[in-house]
C-alpha cells in the first residue's frame, strides 16, 4: 500500500467522532459513517475527502464499503487450503514479522493467522451451550466483515490472536504479496527488543514490559496494542513461554478450555492481556531453544 493511498485511508476509517463544545463537554461530530446493527459492519463515509484524493481512492480499486460475509465451517476448511500458498511459507511468515518492527507494520498479522490455521483441528460448528461462537474455535457461525478496514488495520501495523474471522482475508492478501526481506534496522529493533524481554526483572508483567519497552523508544511509532500484538505472535511461537497453556506453534487448544484457563490465571479477569501471553511473567523470560530454533539469531 502506497503512502498516499494508507493517508486517505486513515482519514476515511479513523474519522474525528467527538469534539469538546464551549463548555469543555464531549459532544458526538456526525461522520456520515452508517452502521448497520445486522451484521455488525459500517458504511464508511468519504465525504469529508477532498475532490483529489476521492479520484485517488476510486482509480485504487481499494475495496472499501466491501462487505463480505463468512461462514464457519467454509472458512474452517479455506484455512487448511490457503496455508498451502506457496507465499505464506513459514520462514517467509517469520521474515515478515521482522520486518514489522521498523520497515513493514503489515508483517505483524499473518504469522498469527498462519500459527491459527495450520493448528485448528478441521471441526464443524459446535455450540451444545447455544453462546453465539463455536466451543471449539470461538468462530461465529456466520459473520460479516467489512473487507477494507480489516486490511487498512493490518497495514498499520494492528495484530491481535482473537479476530479469527479476518484470519482468512489477511493470509489472501498477504499471499499476494511478493516475500519480505527485512533490514538491517528492523533486525536490530526485533533483536533489542528481544534483549529487553529476556533480561525482564523476574516480578515484571506484561503491562511492566509493555511500559519499558514503549520507553525505549526502540519500536518506530511504538503504540501500547500494537505492541501487544507483536509480543502476542512471539507467545503464540513459544518465544515468550508461559505455564498454563501450550502455544499455537505446539497445539492447539479449543475456547471452553482457553477459558477455563483463564479464568484461574491470577489478575486475569482486570486484565485485557490475552492468552497465552497472559501466562507470561518476568521470570520466564525467554525460551532459549525456541529462539533460535525459529529465528537463528
Amino acid at each position: 500500500m502506497d503512502e498516499q493511498l494508507f493517508k486517505i485511508l486513515k482519514k476515511v476509517y479513523y474519522k474525528k467522532k467527538y469534539m469538546k463544545d464551549e463548555k469543555g463537554y464531549q459532544t458526538i461530530v456526525e461522520t456520515g459513517d452508517i452502521y448497520d446493527g445486522r451484521t455488525g459492519t459500517t458504511k464508511y463515509s468519504t465525504d469529508n475527502l477532498s475532490p483529489k484524493e476521492l479520484l485517488y481512492l476510486t482509480k485504487s480499486n481499494y475495496p472499501l464499503n466491501e462487505i463480505t460475509q463468512g461462514l464457519h465451517d467454509e472458512t474452517i476448511h479455506k484455512l487448511k487450503e490457503i496455508i498451502k500458498h506457496p507465499n505464506l511459507a513459514f520462514d517467509n511468515l517469520l521474515s515478515a514479522y521482522i520486518a514489522g518492527f521498523g520497515s513493514f507494520p503489515r508483517g505483524r498479522q499473518p504469522i498469527l493467522s498462519y500459527l491459527f490455521a495450520k493448528a485448528v483441528p478441521i471441526h464443524p460448528f459446535c455450540n451444545s451451550h447455544e453462546g453465539a461462537v463455536c466451543e471449539v474455535c470461538s468462530l461465529q457461525k456466520d459473520f460479516w466483515l467489512e473487507k477494507g478496514k480489516e486490511i487498512f488495520r493490518n497495514y498499520w501495523g494492528y495484530s491481535w490472536n482473537e479476530k479469527i474471522s479476518a484470519f482468512y482475508l489477511d493470509l489472501v492478501e498477504f499471499s499476494e504479496l511478493n516475500p519480505i526481506v527485512p533490514t538491517e534496522e528492523d533486525l536490530h529493533i526485533f533483536c533489542a527488543v528481544i534483549d529487553l524481554i529476556r533480561n525482564a526483572p523476574k516480578e515484571e508483567t506484561v503491562g511492566k514490559l509493555e511500559q519499558r519497552i514503549m520507553k525505549s523508544k526502540i519500536i518506530p511509532h511504538c503504540e501500547k496494542y500494537r505492541l501487544r500484538g507483536q509480543l502476542i505472535a512471539l507467545a503464540e511461537l513459544g518465544v515468550m513461554p508461559n505455564p498454563y497453556i501450550p502455544p499455537l506453534f505446539d497445539k492447539f487448544t479449543d475456547f471452553i478450555t482457553q477459558c477455563d484457563i483463564s479464568r484461574k490465571i491470577p489478575g486475569s479477569s482486570r486484565s485485557d492481556v490475552v492468552l497465552p501471553l497472559a501466562g507470561w511473567h518476568g521470570d520466564n523470560g525467554i525460551c532459549e531453544k525456541r529462539f533460535y530454533e525459529l529465528f537463528k539469531v
